[in-house]
Protein backbone atom coordinates (compact mmCIF):
# COMPACT_ATOMS: atom_id res chain seq x y z
CA UNK A 1 0.00 0.00 0.00
CA UNK A 2 2.83 2.42 0.78
CA UNK A 3 4.14 1.89 -2.76
CA UNK A 4 0.86 2.28 -4.63
CA UNK A 5 -0.41 5.41 -2.87
CA UNK A 6 2.26 7.75 -4.31
CA UNK A 7 1.69 6.23 -7.76
CA UNK A 8 -2.07 6.83 -7.51
CA UNK A 9 -1.52 10.36 -6.23
CA UNK A 10 0.87 11.21 -9.07
CA UNK A 11 -1.53 9.76 -11.64
CA UNK A 12 -4.44 11.80 -10.27
CA UNK A 13 -2.28 14.91 -10.27
CA UNK A 14 -1.28 14.30 -13.89
CA UNK A 15 -4.89 13.79 -14.97
CA UNK A 16 -5.88 17.01 -13.19
CA UNK A 17 -3.12 18.93 -14.95
CA UNK A 18 -4.23 17.56 -18.33
CA UNK A 19 -7.83 18.54 -17.63
CA UNK A 20 -6.73 22.04 -16.63
CA UNK A 21 -4.78 22.30 -19.89
CA UNK A 22 -7.90 21.52 -21.93
CA UNK A 23 -9.81 24.10 -19.87
CA UNK A 24 -7.05 26.62 -20.65
CA UNK A 25 -7.37 25.88 -24.37
CA UNK A 26 -11.14 26.42 -24.13
CA UNK A 27 -10.70 29.74 -22.29
CA UNK A 28 -8.09 31.02 -24.74
CA UNK A 29 -10.23 30.17 -27.79
CA UNK A 30 -13.33 31.64 -26.15
CA UNK A 31 -11.46 34.86 -25.31
CA UNK A 32 -10.14 35.07 -28.87
CA UNK A 33 -13.63 34.67 -30.30
CA UNK A 34 -14.93 37.44 -28.03
CA UNK A 35 -12.06 39.85 -28.67
CA UNK A 36 -11.68 39.53 -32.43
CA UNK A 37 -13.76 42.05 -34.39
CA UNK A 38 -16.82 40.50 -36.02
CA UNK A 39 -17.69 41.98 -39.44
CA UNK A 40 -21.40 42.22 -40.08
CA UNK A 41 -22.87 40.89 -36.87
CA UNK A 42 -23.97 37.70 -35.17
CA UNK A 43 -26.71 35.52 -36.59
CA UNK A 44 -26.84 33.83 -33.20
CA UNK A 45 -26.10 35.54 -29.91
CA UNK A 46 -22.41 35.76 -29.09
CA UNK A 47 -23.06 34.16 -25.67
CA UNK A 48 -24.25 31.03 -27.51
CA UNK A 49 -22.14 30.72 -30.66
CA UNK A 50 -18.77 31.50 -29.08
CA UNK A 51 -18.90 28.90 -26.26
CA UNK A 52 -20.18 26.26 -28.71
CA UNK A 53 -17.31 27.01 -31.09
CA UNK A 54 -14.78 26.93 -28.25
CA UNK A 55 -16.12 23.59 -26.97
CA UNK A 56 -15.97 22.04 -30.45
CA UNK A 57 -12.44 23.34 -30.99
CA UNK A 58 -11.32 21.86 -27.66
CA UNK A 59 -12.95 18.56 -28.67
CA UNK A 60 -11.05 18.69 -31.97
CA UNK A 61 -7.80 19.18 -30.04
CA UNK A 62 -8.57 16.12 -27.91
CA UNK A 63 -9.55 13.89 -30.84
CA UNK A 64 -6.54 14.95 -32.91
CA UNK A 65 -4.22 14.37 -29.96
CA UNK A 66 -5.81 10.99 -29.31
CA UNK A 67 -4.86 9.84 -32.79
CA UNK A 68 -1.37 11.40 -32.65
CA UNK A 69 -0.91 10.12 -29.06
CA UNK A 70 -0.17 13.57 -27.66
CA UNK A 71 -2.89 13.63 -25.00
CA UNK A 72 -0.73 12.39 -22.12
CA UNK A 73 1.33 15.54 -21.57
CA UNK A 74 0.70 19.26 -21.25
CA UNK A 75 3.26 20.02 -23.98
CA UNK A 76 1.56 17.50 -26.27
CA UNK A 77 -1.85 19.15 -25.82
CA UNK A 78 -0.44 22.62 -26.43
CA UNK A 79 1.48 21.42 -29.51
CA UNK A 80 -1.71 19.85 -30.86
CA UNK A 81 -3.56 23.15 -30.39
CA UNK A 82 -0.83 25.11 -32.16
CA UNK A 83 -0.66 22.63 -35.03
CA UNK A 84 -4.41 22.85 -35.62
CA UNK A 85 -4.32 26.65 -35.57
CA UNK A 86 -1.36 26.83 -37.95
CA UNK A 87 -1.84 23.87 -40.27
CA UNK A 88 -5.47 22.75 -40.40
CA UNK A 89 -6.89 23.75 -43.82
CA UNK A 90 -10.24 24.83 -42.32
CA UNK A 91 -8.82 26.95 -39.46
CA UNK A 92 -9.95 30.33 -40.86
CA UNK A 93 -13.54 29.04 -40.94
CA UNK A 94 -13.39 28.14 -37.23
CA UNK A 95 -13.42 31.81 -36.23
CA UNK A 96 -16.26 33.16 -38.38
CA UNK A 97 -18.60 32.92 -35.37
CA UNK A 98 -21.69 31.83 -37.27
CA UNK A 99 -23.47 28.62 -38.13
CA UNK A 100 -20.79 27.84 -40.73
CA UNK A 101 -18.15 27.77 -38.00
CA UNK A 102 -20.20 25.32 -35.94
CA UNK A 103 -20.81 23.11 -38.97
CA UNK A 104 -17.15 23.20 -40.00
CA UNK A 105 -15.91 22.43 -36.48
CA UNK A 106 -18.41 19.60 -36.11
CA UNK A 107 -17.40 18.24 -39.50
CA UNK A 108 -13.71 18.45 -38.59
CA UNK A 109 -14.35 16.55 -35.36
CA UNK A 110 -16.08 13.70 -37.19
CA UNK A 111 -12.96 12.64 -39.12
CA UNK A 112 -10.56 12.09 -36.19
CA UNK A 113 -13.41 10.53 -34.22
CA UNK A 114 -14.07 8.10 -37.06
CA UNK A 115 -10.35 7.25 -37.39
CA UNK A 116 -10.01 6.80 -33.63
CA UNK A 117 -12.99 4.45 -33.56
CA UNK A 118 -11.47 2.39 -36.36
CA UNK A 119 -8.17 2.16 -34.47
CA UNK A 120 -9.98 1.30 -31.24
CA UNK A 121 -12.08 -1.56 -32.59
CA UNK A 122 -9.87 -2.75 -35.46
CA UNK A 123 -8.58 -5.68 -33.42
CA UNK A 124 -11.70 -6.43 -31.40
CA UNK A 125 -14.41 -8.89 -32.28
CA UNK A 126 -18.00 -8.11 -31.33
CA UNK A 127 -21.32 -8.41 -33.12
CA UNK A 128 -23.23 -5.30 -32.05
CA UNK A 129 -23.53 -1.91 -33.66
CA UNK A 130 -22.58 -3.05 -37.17
CA UNK A 131 -25.35 -1.01 -38.79
CA UNK A 132 -24.31 2.12 -36.89
CA UNK A 133 -20.71 1.70 -38.04
CA UNK A 134 -21.87 1.16 -41.64
CA UNK A 135 -23.90 4.38 -41.58
CA UNK A 136 -21.03 6.23 -39.88
CA UNK A 137 -18.67 5.17 -42.67
CA UNK A 138 -21.05 6.32 -45.42
CA UNK A 139 -21.76 9.66 -43.73
CA UNK A 140 -18.11 10.43 -42.92
CA UNK A 141 -16.83 9.72 -46.44
CA UNK A 142 -19.72 11.41 -48.27
CA UNK A 143 -19.45 14.63 -46.25
CA UNK A 144 -15.63 14.85 -46.43
CA UNK A 145 -14.84 14.55 -50.11
CA UNK A 146 -11.37 16.14 -49.73
CA UNK A 147 -10.09 13.13 -47.76
CA UNK A 148 -12.53 10.40 -48.77
CA UNK A 149 -10.46 8.81 -51.57
CA UNK A 150 -7.09 8.48 -49.73
CA UNK A 151 -8.81 7.35 -46.52
CA UNK A 152 -10.91 4.83 -48.44
CA UNK A 153 -7.83 3.43 -50.20
CA UNK A 154 -6.03 3.20 -46.85
CA UNK A 155 -8.97 1.28 -45.36
CA UNK A 156 -9.07 -1.09 -48.34
CA UNK A 157 -5.30 -1.64 -48.21
CA UNK A 158 -5.30 -2.50 -44.51
CA UNK A 159 -8.41 -4.62 -45.01
CA UNK A 160 -6.68 -6.55 -47.80
CA UNK A 161 -3.62 -7.10 -45.62
CA UNK A 162 -5.77 -8.81 -43.01
CA UNK A 163 -8.28 -10.29 -45.45
CA UNK A 164 -8.09 -13.72 -43.83
CA UNK A 165 -9.80 -12.45 -40.70
CA UNK A 166 -11.37 -9.18 -41.86
CA UNK A 167 -14.99 -10.26 -41.42
CA UNK A 168 -14.21 -11.58 -37.96
CA UNK A 169 -13.17 -8.09 -36.89
CA UNK A 170 -15.49 -5.30 -35.83
CA UNK A 171 -14.16 -2.74 -38.32
CA UNK A 172 -15.41 -4.28 -41.57
CA UNK A 173 -18.75 -2.34 -41.64
CA UNK A 174 -16.77 0.91 -41.40
CA UNK A 175 -14.64 -0.07 -44.39
CA UNK A 176 -17.65 -1.05 -46.50
CA UNK A 177 -19.56 2.08 -45.49
CA UNK A 178 -16.62 4.32 -46.30
CA UNK A 179 -16.20 2.64 -49.70
CA UNK A 180 -19.90 3.25 -50.46
CA UNK A 181 -19.69 6.91 -49.45
CA UNK A 182 -16.51 7.46 -51.48
CA UNK A 183 -18.11 5.87 -54.54
CA UNK A 184 -21.07 8.24 -54.21
CA UNK A 185 -18.67 11.21 -54.06
CA UNK A 186 -16.85 10.11 -57.20
CA UNK A 187 -20.01 9.35 -59.16
CA UNK A 188 -21.52 12.68 -58.20
CA UNK A 189 -18.52 14.88 -59.06
CA UNK A 190 -16.54 13.29 -61.91
CA UNK A 191 -18.89 14.75 -64.52
CA UNK A 192 -17.55 18.18 -63.55
CA UNK A 193 -14.11 17.22 -64.86
CA UNK A 194 -14.62 15.64 -68.29
CA UNK A 195 -11.08 16.55 -69.37
CA UNK A 196 -9.75 14.21 -66.72
CA UNK A 197 -10.75 11.25 -68.88
CA UNK A 198 -10.29 12.77 -72.32
CA UNK A 199 -7.07 14.75 -72.05
CA UNK A 200 -3.89 12.99 -70.98
CA UNK A 201 -2.26 16.38 -70.40
CA UNK A 202 -4.51 16.84 -67.39
CA UNK A 203 -2.20 14.54 -65.41
CA UNK A 204 0.86 16.72 -65.89
CA UNK A 205 -1.19 19.89 -65.45
CA UNK A 206 -2.63 18.69 -62.14
CA UNK A 207 0.79 17.55 -60.97
CA UNK A 208 2.50 20.88 -61.66
CA UNK A 209 -0.38 22.87 -60.25
CA UNK A 210 -0.58 20.62 -57.19
CA UNK A 211 3.14 20.86 -56.43
CA UNK A 212 2.98 24.65 -56.78
CA UNK A 213 0.03 24.84 -54.38
CA UNK A 214 1.63 22.47 -51.87
CA UNK A 215 4.86 24.46 -51.98
CA UNK A 216 2.93 27.50 -50.77
CA UNK A 217 1.52 25.72 -47.70
CA UNK A 218 3.28 25.86 -44.35
CA UNK A 219 2.39 22.32 -43.31
CA UNK A 220 3.85 20.67 -46.43
CA UNK A 221 7.16 22.49 -46.07
CA UNK A 222 7.30 21.65 -42.39
CA UNK A 223 6.54 18.01 -43.19
CA UNK A 224 9.49 17.90 -45.60
CA UNK A 225 11.84 19.44 -43.04
CA UNK A 226 10.85 17.13 -40.21
CA UNK A 227 11.03 14.10 -42.49
CA UNK A 228 14.60 15.09 -43.39
CA UNK A 229 15.35 15.43 -39.68
CA UNK A 230 14.23 11.86 -39.00
CA UNK A 231 15.96 10.43 -42.07
CA UNK A 232 19.31 12.06 -41.28
CA UNK A 233 20.68 9.40 -38.90
CA UNK A 234 20.28 5.66 -38.68
CA UNK A 235 18.74 5.81 -35.20
CA UNK A 236 16.11 8.32 -36.31
CA UNK A 237 15.38 6.33 -39.47
CA UNK A 238 14.67 3.30 -37.30
CA UNK A 239 12.26 5.34 -35.18
CA UNK A 240 10.72 6.81 -38.33
CA UNK A 241 9.94 3.32 -39.61
CA UNK A 242 8.49 2.35 -36.21
CA UNK A 243 6.16 5.36 -36.35
CA UNK A 244 4.99 4.33 -39.81
CA UNK A 245 4.19 0.88 -38.46
CA UNK A 246 2.41 2.31 -35.41
CA UNK A 247 0.33 4.70 -37.52
CA UNK A 248 -0.31 2.57 -40.58
CA UNK A 249 -3.68 4.12 -41.33
CA UNK A 250 -2.41 7.72 -41.32
CA UNK A 251 0.80 6.89 -43.20
CA UNK A 252 -1.24 5.15 -45.91
CA UNK A 253 -3.64 8.11 -46.05
CA UNK A 254 -0.77 10.55 -46.56
CA UNK A 255 0.78 8.38 -49.26
CA UNK A 256 -2.49 7.98 -51.18
CA UNK A 257 -3.36 11.67 -50.86
CA UNK A 258 -0.03 12.57 -52.48
CA UNK A 259 -0.57 9.96 -55.20
CA UNK A 260 -4.00 11.47 -55.93
CA UNK A 261 -2.54 14.89 -56.86
CA UNK A 262 -1.87 14.05 -60.57
CA UNK A 263 -5.41 12.67 -60.94
CA UNK A 264 -7.38 15.09 -58.74
CA UNK A 265 -10.68 13.30 -59.48
CA UNK A 266 -12.63 15.56 -57.10
CA UNK A 267 -10.80 18.77 -57.99
CA UNK A 268 -7.28 20.00 -57.31
CA UNK A 269 -8.33 22.25 -54.41
CA UNK A 270 -9.95 19.40 -52.52
CA UNK A 271 -7.01 17.12 -53.24
CA UNK A 272 -4.51 19.65 -51.84
CA UNK A 273 -6.75 20.19 -48.82
CA UNK A 274 -6.65 16.45 -48.16
CA UNK A 275 -2.84 16.36 -48.42
CA UNK A 276 -2.55 19.24 -45.95
CA UNK A 277 -5.02 17.60 -43.57
CA UNK A 278 -3.03 14.36 -43.34
CA UNK A 279 0.27 16.27 -43.28
CA UNK A 280 -0.96 18.02 -40.16
CA UNK A 281 -1.42 14.69 -38.37
CA UNK A 282 1.88 13.29 -39.62
CA UNK A 283 3.96 16.35 -38.68
CA UNK A 284 2.32 16.42 -35.25
CA UNK A 285 3.27 12.78 -34.68
CA UNK A 286 6.87 13.36 -35.78
CA UNK A 287 7.24 16.64 -33.90
CA UNK A 288 5.96 15.18 -30.62
CA UNK A 289 8.31 12.22 -31.08
CA UNK A 290 11.25 14.57 -31.69
CA UNK A 291 10.45 16.46 -28.49
CA UNK A 292 10.21 13.18 -26.59
CA UNK A 293 13.57 12.01 -27.95
CA UNK A 294 15.24 15.28 -26.97
CA UNK A 295 13.82 14.99 -23.46
CA UNK A 296 15.17 11.47 -23.08
CA UNK A 297 18.57 12.56 -24.38
CA UNK A 298 18.68 15.46 -21.93
CA UNK A 299 17.65 13.29 -18.98
CA UNK A 300 20.20 10.57 -19.74
CA UNK A 301 23.10 12.88 -20.59
CA UNK A 302 25.97 12.74 -18.08
CA UNK A 303 26.52 15.83 -15.97
CA UNK A 304 29.76 17.37 -14.73
CA UNK A 305 28.25 18.77 -11.53
CA UNK A 306 29.36 15.94 -9.27
CA UNK A 307 31.52 17.18 -6.36
CA UNK A 308 35.15 16.20 -6.61
CA UNK A 309 36.42 13.71 -4.09
CA UNK A 310 39.56 14.53 -2.15
CA UNK A 311 42.44 12.14 -2.60
CA UNK A 312 43.20 9.87 0.31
Amino acid sequence: MHITKPLITNNNKQQTNLLLTYILVFILILATLHLLPKPGGYIWQAEIINPISAILFTLLVYLTGYIARTTQSIIGILCTTIFILLFCPETPLFFTRDENAVIQLSSSCIVPFFISQYNRIANKNFKIGYFVMLVMGIFCSYTHDSISIPLCLAFLTLGFQQRGRLFRLACWPMIIGFAIGTTLCIVQTTHIYPSFRSNILAFSSHTVQGIAMLWQTKVFLFAILIDIYFLYTKKRRKKFWQLIQQHKLLSHCLMYSLCAVPFAPLGIDKTISGVCFFCMFWTLILFSQAISNNKKTTCTAPTDNHPATSPT
